[in-house]
């Protein structure tokens, strides 16, 4: 059965695509990208506590944990997010392709608020079922970014899509610091209960979705871009995806997001570190705002969208090539305290320019497949991101054992003062007589594992940027995803 979009599209003469952005292009922008971040708190609130607190929480209020082996299954509860995503990421063109960008959001949105009300039902009972709808959370997750920046793609034309979709791309560093800032604050408001956290999350969650609902919709006929909301069959623009720069994109992609997720994970537990032990030895606000504003350099996207929009096409690439060189000179730094600012340096700059360029050159190599191609493409951009990191969990496990380790000796020695009735006042003594023991034992960071593990990834992902670079032809004149004049012909 043919798509009543298209052959409403197909009945009637195209309406020439707008130059100048419509004015309510921006509110559909607004609620599409607070869509997306509401969903990251129920996504990102452990490393905002941080693995630490929770395994101790557990450890008093989940009778499972009785067994310490146990909390072997924690490596899931961050995991099993993107593997949701990347089972959901493929089937979201259909979804869009049958319903369209609006609906799908909220499709996404539920699904997220779903798997998130299961897992705050669960955490304290069962973790099994608790774990299942982590899963159902990422399959949320998936559907929402891919459909999300469908929408906005359909509002702006060509001379501000960069910046549009880059500001959209915000969605996970605004979130994640966000996450990092509030959640040690409002755990301790609920209770200290990891359940009433998250329902705190699904609400907000639900809120975000409602207001989506309410304020986006499709653009009319004299407001559409270059990029068409016609949902053509999937057949039907697939000659748009043998591109090489789109595949290279997307698996450099996947590179970015297994090195991002490394520092958005651990940051926080390695700033609340003792010094001695490898770390910064600061409390959870403060190493909750630090590591929050370094994890969200992200949201200066928008500055390097607006460079990505001003860089002659035959060079956007290179905007590619300076993000990924960026976050790679950034792994050989990470988790070395004597190396801390230039670190912090290279991931602002990596974020600001990967965030900036990848979603928004998706429509531009397949933008004359309209909706269901550049759904497609992202679709296959959000299967890069969640592949990548679904695997940062388990490499890194074991510079996540020493780090934890690490930690834990701070958060130890601080309970069992309380424990002995002691006061704030004696944390002090007790932290350091923990921490020489400590020393003694060998426990300690270990930067070296996580260079081993980030780096030599980091440099496949330069060779690939490379090839986001167009062909000579492409680079002449003719646009990247437009098709040969065979194939507009047979369009005719």
């Amino acid at each position: 059965m043919s798509n009543p979009a298209a052959v409403a599209t197909a009945g009637a003469p195209a309406a020439k695509p707008v130059e100048k952005t419509p004015s309510y292009a921006w509110p559909c922008l607004i609620v599409s990208l607070l869509a997306a971040v509401g969903i990251v708190f129920a996504w990102m609130w452990l490393p905002g506590i941080t693995f630490p607190v929770f395994k101790n929480w557990l450890a008093e209020n989940n009778s499972f944990f009785a067994n310490p082996a146990n909390f072997g299954l924690l490596s899931n509860v961050m995991g099993l997010v993107p593997i949701g995503a990347l089972i959901m990421a493929l089937p979201t063109t259909f979804l869009v392709r049958k319903f369209g960008p609006k609906a799908t959001t909220l499709i996404g949105v539920g699904c997220a608020v779903v798997g998130s009300a299961i897992s705050a039902a669960f955490v304290g009972g069962n973790f099994y079922v608790f774990l299942a709808g982590r899963f159902i959370l990422g399959l949320g997750l998936s559907t929402t970014v891919v459909a999300g920046p469908t929408c906005v793609s359909t509002w702006f034309p060509d001379s501000t899509r960069g910046r549009a979709m880059a500001i959209w791309s915000c969605w996970a560093p605004v979130g994640i610091f966000l996450s990092n800032f509030v959640n040690d604050g409002v755990y301790h408001v609920v209770g200290s209960n990891m359940a009433n956290l998250q329902w705190v999350w699904v609400a907000v969650a639900a809120l975000c979705g409602i207001l989506f609902a309410v304020v986006f919709r499709d653009p009319k006929p004299e407001e559409r871009s270059q990029v068409s909301p016609e949902r053509k069959p999937l057949k039907a623009v697939l000659k748009f995806f043998k591109s090489r720069q789109l595949w290279c994109l997307i698996i450099m992609f996947a590179i970015f997001n297994y090195m991002n997720y490394a520092f958005s994970q651990y940051l926080k537990t390695w700033l609340q570190t003792p010094e001695l032990l490898g770390g910064f030895g600061w409390d959870a606000t403060t190493a909750g705002l630090w590591g929050g504003l370094i994890v969200a350099c992200g949201a200066l996207a928008p500055l390097g969208g607006l460079i990505l929009d001003k860089t002659p096409k035959s060079k956007k690439f290179l905007c590619v090539v300076v993000g990924i060189l960026g976050l790679t000179i950034c792994s050989a730094l990470a988790f070395h305290a004597e190396f801390f600012i230039p670190y912090v340096i290279f991931f602002c700059i990596g974020n600001m320019m990967l965030n900036a360029c990848c979603r928004p050159l998706v429509p531009t190599f397949v933008f004359k497949g309209g909706a269901t191609a550049v759904a497609f493409g992202l679709s296959f951009l959000t299967l890069g991101q969640y592949a990548g990191q679904i695997v940062t969990s388990y490499a890194l496990a074991p510079f996540n054992d020493g780090l934890t380790a690490a930690s834990n000796v701070a958060i130890n020695a601080k309970q069992a003062v309380l424990a002995s009735g002691g006061t704030s006042a004696d944390f002090g003594p007790a932290i350091g007589q923990a921490v020489q023991e400590a020393v003694a034992q060998g426990i300690h960071v270990d930067p070296m594992l996580a260079f081993w593990a980030l780096v030599p990834i980091g440099v496949v992902g330069c060779v690939l940027s490379l090839g986001v670079m167009p062909s000579k032809k492409q680079a002449a004149g003719a646009p990247a995803g437009k098709p040969s004049e065979g194939d507009a012909a047979a369009q005719h």
